[in-house]
């Protein structure tokens, strides 16, 4: 079933990679079974400088398990290739049943004509 739900996953993210657009919005929903925290995130574009943007990743993550824990967001792009163009970890702090919301600007440029051929993907890291 796991396999199942990553080929869907993978086949959502090429066909809305293959649309057009001037600026870039992906959402995914992820509940990674290893780490037992569900992850729900998007990535947008905003201008960064003259003429380069970066990504901004929102995310909204809970734990189901009880405890407090050392968990980590992270946030990567690969191009068309599958090559990660650019990757980033921000630390989060995560209690048994209670919701994080948050955002990471990252401090990466990229040119405009990159935006299509990037693909935004990220998940969660615990430490017990």
């Amino acid at each position: 079933m796991d396999g199942y739900l990553k080929k869907l996953a993978l086949a959502l993210v090429l066909i809305s990679t293959s649309c057009s657009d001037d600026f870039m919005i992906m959402e995914q929903r992820i509940i990674d079974s290893e780490s037992k925290i569900p992850l729900y995130f998007y990535a947008s574009a905003e201008q960064a400088g003259v003429n380069t943007w970066r990504p901004v990743f929102t995310y909204y993550i809970y734990s189901i398990d009880e405890g407090e824990y050392d968990a980590y967001f992270h946030a990567y792009m690969i191009d068309s290739s599958s090559n990660v163009v650019w990757s980033g970890v921000q630390p989060l702090r995560i209690e048994g049943g209670k919701k994080v919301w948050g955002q990471y600007v990252t401090e990466a440029e990229f040119n405009p004509d990159v935006i299509p051929n990037v693909t935004p993907m990220a998940y969660v890291s615990v430490e017990y």
